[in-house]
């Protein structure tokens, strides 16, 4: 009986082992993944980013288009197009200024400091070529181009990262479905809760980028349309400036709670309504408009069509507020896609996990105030239907 034993207790070691020295290998392979995403990992969060805007599109696509490839292509194409287009917009205004600052006085004053005399600039070959050769030994000279080798490789490196995410997107459209099938059959087995939490995060993730995050620049592309708009038929002078940055800041302010895009509304009517007092006090009309233009119309636009198509209704708008924001300070540029992904993964672990180690059920949702997911616009509307209550009592 001592034998079998230890024959047994020798099987297990055997057994053991094995199991340990693939655990330990495992680790490494998943340690050198972490580090490889790690390094990558602003443009990794940005293929994330494009993988789930372009889903709900991909996906009503692929019920008419059968080649995965070709509707993931196209997806990402009425994705990246538009971009394109903007930036292209965007970069044609810039050389729009630039050519009229190259002929302005401020850029003879500009020539006027550099280390060439653009005065005595040789006609002759050989002379023009030993004066180049002496400038490009200049100091400042040497300075400027590393300068500008550094700009244009940072410049070339983005964009190949940026080729990168969309392949990441890409490759995520196409092979979404496998991936997750592959997960649950190599990795996570049986592990119920395992899959509970990544389906709750990956619903959580489709509701931020695609929802919140598409909600904003759709509220800025609005209202930059509308803010020129108005410049165009805005009587005298009174103008509403840089329209586009107002734009921007109003989409972001969509995320504030109790005051939201009103309070912009409210910044750009008294700023017209004071060049109005000085220009004619007759005009005073013109940001009364605006304002109940855009807090009647536009916002009831936005409540009722846009938002409920484009955002979910999973998070509180404090937290998704607190990630847009914090986010960029903590992280940086790709911040702005990393923070709501922390958000959904800390958020999901609350409601999902923590009550079932407690041997309680998940959570439907973060109750941490009346207002959940709903912006101020839509607490007006509940108070309207209250007050028609009580009245009606």
């Amino acid at each position: 009986m001592s034998m079998g034993g230890e024959r047994q207790e020798t099987t297990r070691i055997r057994i053991a082992r094995p199991e340990l020295k693939w655990w330990i290998a495992g680790l490494i392979v998943f340690g050198i993944i972490a580090t490889v995403a790690f390094t990558f990992l602003p443009w990794v969060v940005l293929g994330l980013f494009i993988y789930y805007v372009a889903r709900p599109i991909n996906r009503r696509l692929s019920t008419r288009i059968r080649r995965e490839n070709l509707s993931a292509a196209i997806s990402l194409l009425l994705i990246v197009v538009p971009i394109v287009l903007f930036l292209g917009v965007f970069l044609s205004i810039a050389i729009s200024q630039f050519a009229a600052f190259a002929t302005s006085n401020a850029a003879t004053q500009l020539l006027q400091q550099l280390p060439i005399n653009v005065g005595t600039i040789p006609n002759d070959p050989n002379q023009l070529l030993d004066t180049a050769t002496k400038t490009l030994k200049e100091p400042s000279v040497q300075s400027a181009l590393t300068g500008a080798q550094t700009f244009v490789g940072a410049i070339a490196s983005s964009m190949f990262m940026m080729f990168l995410s969309l392949l990441l997107g890409f490759f995520l459209l196409v092979s979404d479905e496998r991936l997750a099938r592959w997960g649950k059959e190599q990795i996570l087995g049986n592990d119920a809760l395992s899959i509970d939490y990544l389906a709750a995060v990956d619903e959580g993730l489709n509701s931020i980028y695609f929802g919140y995050t598409l909600t904003i620049f759709v509220i800025m592309i609005l209202t930059a349309i509308i803010y020129n708009v108005f410049n165009f038929f805005a009587p005298g002078n009174l103008l509403i400036p840089v329209t586009i940055l107002l734009a921007v800041i109003t989409g972001i302010f969509t995320l504030v709670p109790l005051v939201g895009r009103s309070v912009i509304y409210l910044a750009i009517a008294a700023f017209l309504a004071l060049g109005a007092i000085q220009l004619n006090p007759t005009f005073l009309w013109y940001p009364l408009v605006f304002f109940l233009f855009m807090t009647l119309a536009f916002d009831n636009i936005v409540r009722t069509y846009i938002r409920p198509y484009l955002s979910g209704k999973m998070f509180h708008l404090s937290l998704v507020m607190f990630a847009y924001l914090l986010g960029p300070i903590l992280f940086g540029w790709y911040g702005i896609f990393l923070g709501p992904l922390l958000m959904v993964i800390v958020v999901q672990f609350l409601q999902v996990v923590l009550p079932q180690l407690r041997g309680e059920e998940p959570a439907t949702g973060l109750d941490i105030g009346s207002t959940t997911t709903r912006e101020t616009d839509d607490l007006d509307d509940a108070r309207r239907g209250g007050e028609a209550t009580d009245g009606g009592r």
